[in-house]
Parts: C-alpha cells; structure tokens; sequence
C-alpha cells in the first residue's frame, strides 16, 4: 500500500502490516479502537477530533484488508489532525471482526479500551467526557456499554428495513439492556478494560458477520461486570434490503457456534425456537426472502418476513 505525503509510516515487522502514525504524544487516559473493513472512519474520526477530552484519548484504527488506498490516504490525512497520539494500521488481508478487534487490543497502550465501529458516530458532545468520567469512578474491571441510536441516520428506501429491524431490536435504552446485560452488549459502542479483554478475547472462529459479540458478551458476563448506561452513537451504516437479507441468510453458522456454546441463553431466545419449529417448512425460505424484499408491503409486514426468513435459514443450522 503507497501513501502520499510526508507521512511518518513505518513497518511492523510483517509484511502484511503497515502503520502510520501522527507523532503526537501526551498522557492518554484510554485507548479509542475502531476497526473498519470497507466502511471509512474519516467522518468519526473528525467527529472525535472536536469532542472534549480527545486529547486525554489515544486513537487507534485497524483496516482489516479493504484495499482501499484512496480510503487509506483520507484515514492517514485525518488522524494527523487529531489531538493526541494515533495510529492506522493496515491489513493487507482480510482476517474477520474478532482478529481485528483483537490486533487493536494488542496495540492499545491504556488499561481502558472504547471499541466504536467505523459507520458510527457519537451523538453529543459528552461521548468521551462520560466515559472519562467512568474510568474515575470504576474502581475494578469491567465492561460499559453505551448502546447505539439512529438519532443522525436519514434511511433511503431500500435501507428502511434495517432502520425498522435496528430500532426494534438495537436502539434499545440502558434499563432494557440491563435486564439480560451479556446478550445485549454491541461492541460497536462499549468501553472495556484490558483485563477483560486479556481473560475473554473475542473468538476468532465466528467468520464474517454475526454474533461473535453476543458470543462475547455472554461470556463476559459470567466472569466480570457490565454496565449499561445511555451515552448512544447513530450506526449510520445501514444495509440495503439485498445485503441485510444475505447477512441475515449467511449467518447461520455463526448463530450455530454461538447455540453451542450457550445453550441456556440461546433456549431464552425466540429466535431459537421459531427456527427448530419452522426446520421442515423449506419452503418458507423463499417466501419470507421475497416478502421481506418486497418494498410495496407496509415495513411491518416486511420486517417479520425478515425474521422468519433468518429463522428458517438458521434452522439448517441449529
């Protein structure tokens, strides 16, 4: 990967690994980890820039192999703008979720890690002062989830279902995460201390997308304390009809691995019960992906086929 400008690159070691950093130095009172595979985090990355408190915060960003050197220059040119020490780091292969989250990890310099996707923003201008204050009134490891929103979202219309499908099961606020704290842990906004991170890693056997953070998340909570309190970013990264349907489709291993491993939590879940029911209907996998895409039919309508159709699918697994 080629970099303009008299940029401070230098090489890990590994040729599959290069890095850039913007030489700024300074005491940092958490590490900020975005990984990003495909999505820019130019626009969060100007966003953090401007919050109060980013200069008490080191900046780390993983590419997990988008190939993308126009994406690479604007993640390079925007980390040199930010206050306190940042690094981009970049993949030449793409490896999943949980490598990257985990090459972030070992990068990180402070105990205390805050994990925001690359399609996020934060909402206010608080994001990092609560967390900052958190750290000084958390006297032990632990886990703090912020939750996301759609508060600066503006769905086009082939993105209305997932809008419809985030704000029913994501958006949720602190007190309904709280009451099963492991399942409702999105790591696209959480605030996580090292010791956690170090005993619970995030499984590098979930491939591609889906639920290697609940995964995580349900493990976490057998072991250390989460906290969910509201301190929300958008996800602006809403899918169109096709791709939320493929992920939904295509995630059936993943959702298998996680049955496995968590049997009781999973029997608490009705997607795990509607899919053992509807395991002889095979027809209905055709049926609901085509009412799900249907964009005529009222989102309702169209948000349950989505359901069933990930349920149905999901049974081949389970």
């Amino acid at each position: 990967m080629i970099y303009s400008g008299n940029l401070p690159t230098f090489d890990t070691g590994r040729g599959d690994i290069r890095v850039i950093a913007n030489a700024h130095e300074g005491p940092a009172r958490l590490s900020i980890c975005i990984p990003t595979f495909r999505d820019d985090p130019s626009e969060l990355i100007r966003r953090l820039t401007a919050l109060p408190g980013a200069r008490d915060c080191e900046l780390l960003i993983y590419d997990d192999g988008s190939d993308d050197p126009d994406m690479s220059l604007r993640i390079a040119a925007a980390i040199m703008n930010y206050p306190g020490p940042a690094q981009f780091i970049a993949a030449a292969r793409n490896s999943g979720r949980s490598t990257a989250r985990n090459m972030l990890v070992s990068a990180a310099s402070r105990d205390w890690v805050l994990f925001i996707d690359a399609d996020m923003l934060p909402d206010d201008a608080g994001y990092l002062s609560r967390y900052l204050d958190f750290i000084e009134a958390q006297a032990s490891p632990a886990v703090i989830a912020g939750g996301f929103s759609l508060k600066q979202a503006q769905p086009g219309r082939l993105q209305r279902l997932h809008a419809a499908q985030a704000r029913q099961s994501d958006c949720l606020p602190a007190t309904r995460r709280a009451s099963d704290p492991g399942r409702y842990v999105f790591t696209s906004n959480i605030l996580v201390h090292r010791q956690v991170l170090s005993g619970i890693p995030f499984d590098e056997q979930y491939k591609g997308w889906g639920w290697e953070d609940v995964d995580w998340g349900l493990r976490v909570a057998s072991v250390f304390p989460i906290h969910h309190i509201d301190n929300t970013a958008t996800h602006l990264g809403l899918d169109s009809d096709k791709i939320l349907v493929r992920k939904f489709a295509g995630s059936g291993a993943n959702y298998a691995r996680l049955v496995h491993r968590h049997p009781v939590a999973a029997a608490r879940m009705s997607l795990t019960r509607v899919a053992r029911r509807v395991r002889h209907w095979p027809f209905l996998a055709g049926i609901s992906r085509a009412v799900a895409l249907q964009t005529l039919l009222p989102v309702p309508v169209r948000l349950f086929a989505l359901k069933l159709h990930r349920a149905r699918m999901y049974a081949d697994h389970i």
